[in-house]
């Protein structure tokens, strides 16, 4: 395998791969999976996590009803599906160095793999 499995000239720009699972033997079919994840999102949905928070203890806080912490939690539940959205997921990792096939946001078996950090 060589040592290099991603060539981040061949990434989108609004994209970063956070980690890389290389197949344990090189003589295996399999190709390396990249997880890839959006920041601007990731940082968009912490805010309305945040946002979540402080106003579900603000409402708890005060001595009105807890009815409105429900709305907050929607708020928090909303961030926490906009962060995990977009392209955000993990992908085949292609022979050129490039994205390959979408695999999904799960995570997939990767058990006859070896995670590295990506270097490009």
């Amino acid at each position: 395998m060589a040592a290099h499995v991603l060539d981040q000239s061949k990434l989108p720009s609004n994209l970063v791969v956070t980690r890389v699972w290389v197949p344990d033997d090189a003589a295996h079919a399999r190709r390396p999976v990249a997880q890839v994840s959006e920041p601007r999102r990731q940082i968009a949905g912490a805010v309305l996590i945040a946002l979540g928070v402080i106003l579900g203890l603000a409402v708890l806080l005060a001595d009105g009803p807890s009815w409105p912490a429900f709305g907050s939690l929607l708020i928090a539940w909303t961030g926490v599906a906009y962060a995990s959205g977009g392209r955000s997921g993990f992908y085949e990792v292609d022979t050129d160095g490039g994205l390959g096939g979408y695999l999904g946001r799960a995570r997939p078996d990767v058990s006859s793999m070896r995670p590295r950090k990506p270097t490009g």
